[in-house]
């Protein structure tokens, strides 16, 4: 009886044991079935553009190229031959290009420079010499001349690039002898305009005539000046990096932001600026944010970058000098202000680039300007009430596309 049941025990186990096995070997299979199923192979279709030329700092859109709707932009920035692959809807596109420098160098300045006899003259510098892609481009004169010698002598500015690109102006150095007068009778101060000949002029339902003032203004009367007609002002909140590496405040800003408020004037800002590079700019913008200390103001802060007469010393490009620019802008509204750039017309046809917002400095009766600008600043011979001197007049457009 024992030896049975001991038997049907062993039977028992055996089929226990062949049904795992069973299943275990059913089971692997339709794992391995799951696991390995046939793959349907995606082929990329290679799309290869070759000998494609761009110029440098351009900006070429990859929908133009590849006639295709993508985002985005080629880089521009580095000269030579490049490569770029991009993979869009099972293509793949491989462009060769090659990025190019042909823009030839500036130079800037009157044909004619005078200088007493026996004063020496850095003539390289009294002119503007700048390039697009070089810092600092090989700017030199030829011809001769001499200092101690009155006379006017025929020279050539020279300007060459690192890609060889050359550009020359014929120039006159006048060599003059020095004044035996003392002192010069010939001051005279020039004319004021009244602000109301341009509020006749311009003010419509798409303007708003204001002023820019700074410490030159010294103390204004703002109540008076409103009454005058002053709808807006730009207020200049400082200026700098100094000598000393210190941005300096405005002597008169405190009291003018205050007074405008008072009077409820709407104001801007414009920090007068000697930045050399993105760093500088954006400990610029942020000492701005810093002053303001959280005070609203309703119109842009302003990049007012102006040292043209020094520019060579910089050691920047153009393309440099407007990623200065971009950086301030772009620091400032990082903290919730609008950014904008001043400029007068002639440098903002011939150095910078198109920026969302642009206050205009354009003294002339004929506004012929192309580019688009929000402000425009001009004269600087206003004469407005509660301000003893003259002062700049601007026009604000409250929609871009009508002036």
């Amino acid at each position: 009886m024992k030896k049975k049941i001991i038997i049907i025990l062993v039977v028992i186990l055996f089929i226990i044991i062949d049904f795992i096995i069973l299943f275990f070997t059913l089971n692997k299979k339709d794992i391995k079935e799951i696991k390995s199923p046939k793959k349907e192979e995606i082929k990329l279709e290679t799309k290869e553009l070759n000998d494609l030329v761009f110029e440098y700092d351009s900006d070429i859109y990859l929908k133009d190229i590849l006639e295709i709707d993508i985002e985005g932009k080629l880089d521009t920035l580095t000269l030579g031959d490049n490569t770029k692959e991009i993979t869009n809807d099972r293509t793949k596109y491989i462009l060769n290009y090659q990025i190019v420098d042909t823009i030839a160098p500036m130079i800037m300045g009157s044909t004619t420079k005078t200088t007493t006899k026996g004063k020496d003259i850095n003539l390289v510098n009294k002119y503007l010499c700048g390039d697009n892609h070089d810092s600092k481009p090989n700017c030199y004169i030829e011809g001769s001349y001499d200092i101690n010698k009155v006379g006017t002598y025929n020279l050539t500015y020279v300007a060459i690039d690192s890609s060889n690109n050359k550009t020359t102006k014929p120039i006159k150095l006048k060599v003059i002898e020095k004044s035996k007068s003392s002192s010069s009778s010939s001051s005279t101060s020039k004319g004021k305009t009244a602000l109301k000949t341009y509020i006749d002029k311009y003010k419509n339902e798409n303007t708003k005539i204001g002023i820019d003032v700074s410490a030159w203004q010294d103390n204004i009367d703002w109540k008076k000046a409103k009454d005058n007609g002053v709808e807006f002002a730009m207020l200049r909140i400082g200026y700098g990096p100094t000598s000393d590496n210190e941005i300096k405040l405005d002597k008169w800003f405190n009291n003018n932001i205050k007074k405008t408020k008072e009077n409820n004037i709407p104001v801007g800002l414009y920090l007068y600026s000697y930045a050399k590079n993105i760093k500088e700019a954006k400990e610029q913008a942020k000492w701005i944010v810093d002053k303001l200390n959280g005070q609203k103001i309703e119109l842009p802060i302003a990049f007012d970058w102006e040292n043209w007469n020094s520019f060579n010393k910089y050691g920047v490009s153009f393309k440099e000098l407007n990623d200065v620019a971009a950086a301030f802008i772009e620091e400032v509204e990082k903290y919730g202000y609008t950014g904008m750039l001043y400029s007068s017309a002639y440098y903002l046809n011939h150095i910078w680039k198109n920026y969302d917002n642009t206050w205009l400095a354009y003294y002339t009766n004929n506004n012929d300007f192309k580019k688009p600008y929000i402000m425009w600043q001009l004269t600087s011979s206003g004469k407005v009430n509660g301000i003893s001197g003259a002062v700049d007049v601007d026009i604000l457009y409250n929609d871009k596309e009508t002036h």
